[in-house]
Parts: C-alpha cells; structure tokens; sequence
C-alpha cells in the first residue's frame, strides 16, 4: 500500500500537472524567501520601495511588449521546427527593446515627479528609477516573451523547467550576496536582474543561432495588421496590472512605504490561494473546450462545478489560517510590528477567492465567444477596482484599498455570471449547498479558534502566536469536515 502511495506521487511528479505544480510553488515561495531577507537586513520602509519599484516596472511591460506575446508568438502555434518561428521572436525582441528606449527617455523627463508622487523618496537620486524600470521592464517583458515562444512551440514542459530554473538561479543570486556582499536594495534587484537575464540568454542562443544558420534571405517581416492586433492585449495587460498590482502604488501614494510593505506581505501570504487554483484551472480550460466541441453542456457544468469545488475546499482553510495568523505573521517576516491587519487579509483574500471561483464562467464564455466583450469587461472592472481603492484609500486607508480590490472583482465576477447564463450556462459554477455547509464549518472553527485564544495565557513569542491558532483551527475544520462526510455517507446509504 505504501509502495503504492508513494509510486502514484513519483508519478504525479513527472507528469505535466505535477511539474506545474511544482513550477507554481517555486515562483510563489521566492517571495517568502525576499521579504525577509530585505525586511531584517533594511528595514520594512527599504522592502517598501522595493515592492514599488517591481509594481511601477510591471505596469510598464505591457506598454513595452505591446501585446505581441498574444499575437506575433501566438501565430506560431504548434510550429516546432519552422523557420518563421525564431525570425518572429527576433523581430518582436527588437520592438520590445526600442519601446523600452523610449520608456527610459520618458521617464528621464518624468522621473523627479514619479519619485516623489510615489513615495520612493528613500533613493538618492531620481536618475535611479531612469535606468532601473525600464531594465527590468525590459528582462520581465523579454521573459513574457520567451515563455510565450515556448509554449507555441508546443514545449509548454521546456518553459516550466525555465520557470524552475529562474527560482534556483534568483535564490543563488541571493545566497552569493549574502555571502559576498552586504544586502542592498540595488543587490537584490540585480540578483533577480542577472538570473532572468542567464535564463532568456540561455534560451535565445539556439534561436538566434538558427536565425544565422539559415541567413537572411528567408526573412519573414511582421505585418503591420499584427502588430497593431497586440493594442487590445496591451490594454488588457495594464488593466490585469491595475487589479493585481497597482495597489501597491497606492498604498504607496497616501499611507507610505512602510505601509506597502505590510500591505505586500499580507497579499503575499494570500497568494498560496492563487497558487492552489493553478493546477486546477489549468486543468479544467481544455476539459471545458472538449465538452463545448461536443456539444455536451451537461457534462461541461458538471466538470466546471467539480473543479470550483475542489478548489474551494483548498482554499477556504488556507484563508481561515492567513487571517487568524495574518498580525504575527506579518510582524515576524517583516520584523516591523503592523497595525490590525485581520480584516484587510479578511477583505483581499475574499477578493483573490472571487476572483478564482469565478474562472469557470469566464472559460465557459472563452470557449464559446470571441472575447472582445471579455476584454473590454476585464478592463473596465479592473480600472473600476484601481479608481475606487485610489478614492477610498486616503479616508480608510489599507482598508479602502482592499475594498476597491474587492468591489472590480464582484462587478467583473457578475459580469461573468450574466453572460454566461445568457449563453447558456445554467446557474452557478458552485454546488450551493456544499458551498454553504463548508462556509459554516469553516467560521465556526475561526470563530471557536478566536474565543480559545481568548481563554489561554497570552504569549510573547511571535512563533507561538502563528502555531498555537492554526492547530486549533486545523483540528476543529478537521473535526467538522469529518462529521460532514460522515453525514454525507449517512445520507447516502
């Protein structure tokens, strides 16, 4: 039996699904490695502004790469040894470095007042941000790029190896800082800088050595219609960065760098939620495409409704623990002590669940439309959330903000749930009931959790303050969960 469990986890493993996985995870805990490494070694303001600057470069990737990872890279689908292929990526590498140029001239122009606007008064100089955002700019919309390449080609496990390897690449980086050199924030930029750019490095060689190979006289020109068809995903792309990154540069704007980085660490530990929901959406896109060509809507709201549940059930419990752990937490990765954070986390981490129980309908209309009316959606919910945070955040601060997050998720959820059953789609992608009995189990545990912590002698040890809540929490959603399943057996019978 044991031998058994143990080859079906080797196998999991290997499979495509298990390297995901494993990919996901490696991405995701980079972040549980930087935060305090920056936040003991220079303070939670430093960690802050470095947050910023990684926010204010990704807002500009998709202005730099200008949608053509949807377009020029996409035309090559399945194309695994064509000459187009590397010529395409060549020429899209150009337009993406020639945007880039102009960015550093424009913020060149600008960079006194984004310094200022953006509370990033903690550098020395404003030329700093001149050559720094557009570099990394740069290196994540080339990454963009490469990875995109990849899985046109049909070589979606080549660019999870690439994901694996950046992680360990960017973690040596560190490791060889640490050891070499004092930790700065201009240390740990070029430690993520250097290892991105050792890994497209790596990838590009072949391609531009097949475009040398077979000479210029095959070249293959981009069409201007391709080019300019890359504007809609641009647009989409600065939208998804309003929803999912711009918040950082309002905390920054009216609460402080401080203030980002314990906003920062608090979405950090929310995004083991979205690193749950990866695997399994990626498993569930293809499934619904299949039942659509079949004509088989029964089975495709049947498979919709079991992935949403499956992932419901992770991660319900993983926000229960992040919001009865989110203050010591915080204070331990950032050493820096943060005022209640409970119902921020409590509010983010509604809005991050919204966001991934609502997929199945967004991949169902996918499937069945065009998109154009998903990505004028998509954009005008996002720059609804980014306007709303910018409104309330000066009046109730990282509370206004999370809310703002929250209001562009509902209406953009909403909007899924209208469409597609006007298509459709026959009720929720959730089984209700369910639903409804693991929320009760899940606030009765936190609630029974809170009035045991009430009842024991306080401690001093930040460690202590994570553990002891979540075992009582585990035990009783655990507690619950059994009688539950009992109950369904019972039912059954």
């Amino acid at each position: 039996m044991r031998g058994k469990a143990v080859s079906s986890i080797i196998n999991f493993l290997k499979s495509d699904l298990g390297i995901r996985f494993i990919a996901e995870g490696a991405v995701r805990s980079s972040a549980f490695v930087v935060t305090p490494l920056l936040s003991w070694s220079l303070g939670a303001n430093v960690f802050g502004g470095y947050l910023q600057i990684m926010s204010l470069s990704f807002a500009f990737v998709p202005l730099v790469s200008a949608g053509l990872g949807f377009t020029v890279i996409r035309q090559l689908a399945g194309q695994r040894n064509g000459v187009r292929a590397p010529q395409l990526l060549a020429i899209a590498l150009g337009i993406v470095s020639t945007l880039c140029v102009l960015l550093a001239i424009i913020l060149a122009l600008l960079s006194d007042k984004i310094v200022s606007y953006f509370a990033l008064s903690m550098f020395e100089s404003s030329s700093w941000i001149v050559w720094t955002v557009p570099v990394l700019a740069w290196i994540f919309a080339t990454e963009a790029l490469v990875g995109e390449y990849l899985r046109a080609l049909i070589k979606a496990r080549a660019s999870l190896y690439v994901q694996m390897a950046g992680f360990g690449l960017h973690m040596a980086g560190l490791g060889s800082v640490l050891w070499l050199y004092d930790l700065s924030l201009t240390t740990a930029l070029l430690s993520i800088a250097i290892a991105k750019l050792i890994i497209i490095a790596v990838v590009l060689c072949p391609v531009f050595l097949r475009i040398h190979k077979n000479g210029t006289h095959e070249s293959a020109p981009l069409p201007l219609i391709v080019a300019l068809g890359g504007i809609p995903f641009m647009l989409a792309g600065l939208a998804e960065w309003a929803a999912n990154l711009g918040d950082r540069l309002i905390v920054g704007r009216f609460l402080g760098p401080e203030a980002v980085a314990h906003y920062g660490a608090g979405i950090m530990m929310l995004s083991v939620i979205a690193a749950l929901g990866a695997p399994v959406w990626w498993l569930l896109f293809p499934t619904v495409a299949k039942h659509i060509k079949a004509n088989d809507l029964k089975a495709c709201q049947d498979v919709i409704k079991h992935y949403t549940m499956l992932f419901i059930e992770l991660a319900l419990p993983v926000l229960a623990l992040v919001v009865l752990t989110a203050n010591p937490a915080i204070s331990l990765l950032l050493n820096s002590s943060p005022e209640n954070m409970t119902s921020v986390v409590l509010i983010a981490g509604c809005a991050i669940i919204t966001a991934q129980v609502t997929t199945g309908w967004e991949y169902y209309l996918v499937v069945i439309s065009s998109g154009k009316r998903l990505m004028v959606a998509t954009i005008t919910c996002s720059l609804i959330g980014f306007a709303v945070a910018w409104r309330l955040a000066p009046e109730l601060g990282l509370l206004g903000v999370t809310l703002g997050m929250l209001s562009g998720k509902l209406a953009l959820g909403l909007f899924y749930a209208i469409s597609a059953n006007r298509n459709g789609f026959d009720g929720a992608v959730w089984q209700t009931n369910r639903l409804a009995l693991l929320c009760t189990i899940a606030a009765i545990s936190v609630a029974l959790t809170y009035a045991g912590l009430t009842a024991l002698p306080s401690t001093n040890s930040k460690i202590g303050e994570i553990i002891i809540p979540a075992l009582m929490f585990s035990v009783l959603y655990g507690a619950g969960r059994y009688l539950l399943n009992v109950a369904r057996r019972r039912s059954n019978i």
